[in-house]
């Protein structure tokens, strides 16, 4: 892509307002960042990036000899990154991270769940979608404890009402399960650890948090067709 072509392109974006700009809070004005968020980016460098990696993503949809998995998913990576150097509502990248697991899945010859034309939860799933209901859990356990319940009480309250979550509800779960799931994602190592502190950061800055971790524990997981709105 040429690059003054691109400059401009994004010049006259960055300039105009929008009403979806007012909505998301895009502005040049620096906005605290929820824990765990990289490093924050002003509008015009945050728009040049994904415009960069957006290009990557198109040539390896193009050459690449995989049918555009790999293109697709640098795609949404790219929005990801957008959505956390601009420290907007980590919410919002929640399809685009499921959209990028369900091609991963894809290329380690799983078929994953999001793109089963069967309108029934698989018994047990090996994809992203259970990989992600147990991000959510450990996220609710975790914010509970924040909040002062004890690990016990904070694990049993989760523990109760995930059994009844998609993709999760044939298996037979323990307060332990849940602490196992909070333990393994709280480390570094884990892949969902950035993801886990940005919705943590994200609930405890709702007016209620523990009237938001009640309704997502009703509701199902983020994400899921019946993703609690925060007002």
């Amino acid at each position: 892509m040429n690059s003054e072509k691109e400059g401009k392109w994004v010049s006259e974006t960055a300039s105009s307002e929008r009403p979806q700009d007012q909505i998301l809070n895009i502005s040049s004005a620096k906005r605290p960042g929820p824990g765990g968020a990289p490093e924050y980016e002003h509008l015009l460098p945050a728009k040049r990036k994904l415009l960069e990696n957006l290009w990557l993503a198109q040539k390896a949809f193009n050459d690449e000899p995989d049918g555009g998995v790999e293109g697709c998913k640098l795609a949404c990576k790219a929005i990801v990154r957008f959505i956390g150097v601009r420290h907007e509502n980590p919410e919002l990248a929640i399809p685009f991270m499921q959209i990028c697991s369900a091609f991963e899945d894809i290329q380690r010859g799983v078929d994953p769940d999001l793109f089963s034309r069967s309108k029934e939860p698989r018994p047990r799933s090996r994809s992203s979608q259970r990989k992600h209901a147990q991000l959510i859990a450990a996220s609710c356990m975790e914010v509970l404890m924040q909040l002062g319940k004890s690990k016990d009480f904070a694990a049993r309250k989760v523990a109760r009402s995930v059994a009844d979550w998609p993709f999760i509800k044939s298996e037979k779960l323990t307060e332990t399960t849940i602490i196992n799931w909070r333990d393994q994602i709280r480390n570094q190592s884990d892949s969902r650890n950035s993801q886990f502190n940005l919705i943590c950061d994200h609930i405890l800055k709702q007016s209620a948090p523990v009237g938001f971790v009640e309704q997502i524990l009703k509701d199902g997981p983020i994400g899921s067709p019946r993703i609690p709105t925060s007002k």
